[in-house]
């Protein structure tokens, strides 16, 4: 009976070796920060869905759907506002905007005609004057101050509508960053801290397990 006891200590001591620190299944089940943060960068609210902060999850996807119907409004906008000056010019100077540079564009709101554009160059740089032919489509003369003066209206208004639509463009990119962030810290508050179990022998005979919870 004595030779026996010391062979149960022994496998009693190896017993709790191999299950010192055994995991809990609640630490493995805890959600992935990085995880979350990705399906919040694909769309702002669903990464919070996944972590289980349901009630910041609908405030990203509001504020999603707000930015892109802003985003889209104020495109609509800048579309309906070129067309707009563009006719305006063809009616008023005699000239197609469609397809001509921004630089040239420019021009035809800052003078009164082709001519006039040109005598300005040829007094300013002499021999040496950038001078626009006068003969083509590209020859515009306004039928009055007032027609170029609204064109200028029209033209600035769509700068206008293009500029807050670059604006909404930067909220959606904001909102996916702020949306990424807090999935992540969500999903790393969901994770249960880290729990273990260890299994200990009584010198004296036995077996007790010891749960240890890190902080």
């Amino acid at each position: 009976m004595a030779k026996t006891f010391p062979k149960v200590l022994v496998y009693r001591t190896v017993l709790s070796l191999l299950l010192v620190g055994m995991p809990s299944a609640a630490h493995a089940a805890g959600k992935s920060p990085a995880g979350a943060a990705v399906l919040s960068l694909v769309l702002p609210g669903l990464g919070e869905f996944y972590a289980g902060g349901r009630r910041s999850a609908r405030f990203f996807l509001v504020t999603e759907g707000i930015f892109w119907s802003g985003m889209a409004t104020f495109r609509f906008l800048e579309s309906y506002r070129v067309d707009a000056y563009h006719a305006h010019a063809a009616a008023h100077a005699g000239i197609r905007l469609k397809n001509l540079p921004e630089s040239f564009i420019k021009e035809v709101g800052d003078f009164e005609s082709i001519y006039e554009r040109n005598r300005r160059e040829r007094f300013l740089a002499g021999e040496h004057a950038d001078i626009r032919t006068e003969t083509g489509d590209r020859i515009w003369e306004w039928d009055a101050e007032a027609s170029r003066i609204e064109f200028l209206d029209l033209r600035s208004k769509a700068t206008s509508a293009e500029q807050k639509a670059l604006l909404f463009i930067g909220g959606l990119i904001l909102n996916r960053f702020a949306s990424a962030l807090n999935a992540a810290s969500i999903a790393r508050k969901s994770r249960t801290r880290d729990t273990g179990v260890k299994f200990l022998v009584d010198p004296r005979g036995g077996l007790y397990a010891s749960i240890q919870r890190g902080f």
